[in-house]
């Protein structure tokens, strides 16, 4: 299986069939997917489409108003991961939610929505309900919906996502936000911005 990658490139299908293949609870996505330089810092392991198959469409013309794509993220929690297990805690802290989240979303906009690899995922805004604690014992499922689709060139440019986290029939977290995605010259553009406005 041909899993070599490189920064400017779209996926291969082999990668898209590794990281969605019927192990969820295996090993960890490639860390590239979400944008990580450590494998300690992946936490998740499988993401697959839960709609009919070709249902998820790529083009603006598709970019209905009422258009949504659902996906099912599996995650894996490394409770000896040092920022994330600061403290030790029978649950899962508020910060690793929040990571795992955007996490998904870029893994997402890789695997289904061919978002090259030098695309960055930048959140714009942010809403999360936290409605009980998340054990960190009992797998954790994250159950995503894409709406919004915004494209400009007939690529992917904003996404609005809403995520559900649950372990068994109980939901733990919710979390909504929008992303945009830039590509490097123009986060490179954005970051010197604000550092001539901050002088």
């Amino acid at each position: 299986m041909n899993t070599d990658l490189n920064a400017s490139s779209t996926f291969k299908p082999a990668l898209g069939m590794m990281a969605t293949s019927h192990n969820p609870l295996g090993r960890r996505l490639d860390k590239r997917l979400v944008h990580k330089s450590h494998d300690e810092n992946v936490l998740v392991s499988h993401i697959e489409a839960v709609q009919p198959a070709g249902t998820i469409a790529h083009s603006r013309r598709d970019a209905t108003p009422e258009r949504m794509d659902h996906f099912r993220a599996f995650l894996c929690i490394n409770r000896d991961h040092p920022l994330f297990f600061d403290r030790d805690r029978g649950h899962v802290h508020a910060i690793c939610l929040m990571e795992a989240a955007q996490q998904t979303t870029i893994a997402i906009a890789h695997l289904f929505y061919d978002v090259p690899l030098d695309v960055e995922c930048v959140e714009t805004e942010c809403s999360a309900q936290f409605r009980s604690m998340t054990n960190i014992n009992d797998p954790l499922v994250a159950e995503q919906t894409m709406s919004g689709h915004v494209y400009r060139r007939q690529r992917l440019v904003k996404v609005r996502t809403a995520i559900v986290f649950r372990q068994g029939n109980l939901e733990r977290v919710r979390i909504t936000g929008t992303m945009v995605l830039l590509k490097n010259e123009q986060l490179k553009y954005l970051e010197e911005r604000t550092q001539s406005n901050a002088c």
